[in-house]
């Protein structure tokens, strides 16, 4: 793709700022629900920012008074079963982008729900605007959550709480999601929202890459691990200057953590 043409799809914007990709969910007719289109387009464009090497990292939005509503009900309805597995595995694969890819920070504008709640989840840094809510109604619909999310939610905010928004479908204001470890930021209007995931952005940009994603992925990966499994893993990311090629130690750890084929 030439550079400064960047095409996601009719429902993705995307630009290049402080090095980041700025990924911005653009389906507000329906808050920015996803269908399969929405989905092939928003994982094609975190492969762009994750192959691109003058790209450090990701921020995820949207515009409009939601950041996403999850799955497009009304789409699905019309889908068969071999469409659901898709649409399963597509968002279970933009999960395993962002939890094992480059630092991602997710900027939260309103309400959201189902998917939307997993993929900010997957995401580093999670800033949200004051009155935002989030939600996982999928057990009303007698839906199984799916895409990983039950994994992810209990390794973020722990048992209890998956269990609260998983099987009582609890809904979380962004005082308590704050609280319990959902969002580690509440900001009071749109406009700072981007503002303070742009410095956050221009904080790791200014950090050594290497340094910076091994410590994520290894973040995200050693607690279920035993110290004697683990610590080998850490002393490669401390000898990342051993290695004459850097970039090998990020692609055998992502390999290494995948839990799905791309």
């Amino acid at each position: 793709m030439p550079e400064n043409q960047y095409n996601f799809g009719e429902y993705i914007e995307f630009s290049i700022t402080k090095h980041f990709g700025i990924i911005t969910l653009n389906r507000v007719h329906r808050s920015n629900s996803f269908t399969i289109d929405q989905l092939k387009n928003l994982k094609s464009a975190i492969e762009f920012c994750q192959e691109n090497d003058k790209i450090k990292g990701i921020v995820l939005t949207a515009n409009g008074s939601s950041f996403s509503t999850g799955m497009d009900i009304g789409e699905i309805a019309k889908y068969d079963y071999n469409d659901v597995k898709e649409l399963e595995h597509l968002a279970a694969s933009i999960c395993q982008l962002l939890y094992n890819g480059k630092p991602a920070i997710c900027a939260i504008n309103g309400r959201t729900m189902g998917e939307g709640v997993v993929f900010l989840v997957c995401c580093d840094y999670r800033l949200a605007v004051k009155d935002s809510f989030f939600q996982m109604p999928e057990i009303n619909s007698a839906i199984f959550p799916g895409t990983g999310c039950v994994t992810l939610f209990s390794k973020i905010i722990g048992i209890p709480w998956t269990k609260k928004m998983l099987m009582f479908a609890e809904k979380v204001n962004s005082k308590k999601a704050l609280e319990i470890g959902l969002i580690d930021e509440i900001v009071e209007n749109k406009d700072e929202l981007i503002k303070a995931a742009l410095d956050k952005a221009k904080f790791i940009n200014t950090k050594n890459s290497t340094v910076m994603n091994s410590i994520k992925i290894l973040s995200n990966h050693l607690m279920d691990k035993t110290f004697r499994d683990a610590y080998p893993l850490e002393t490669i990311g401390s000898d990342w200057y051993k290695f004459t090629d850097k970039k090998k130690i990020l692609k055998d750890f992502q390999k290494s953590f995948n839990w799905i084929d791309k």
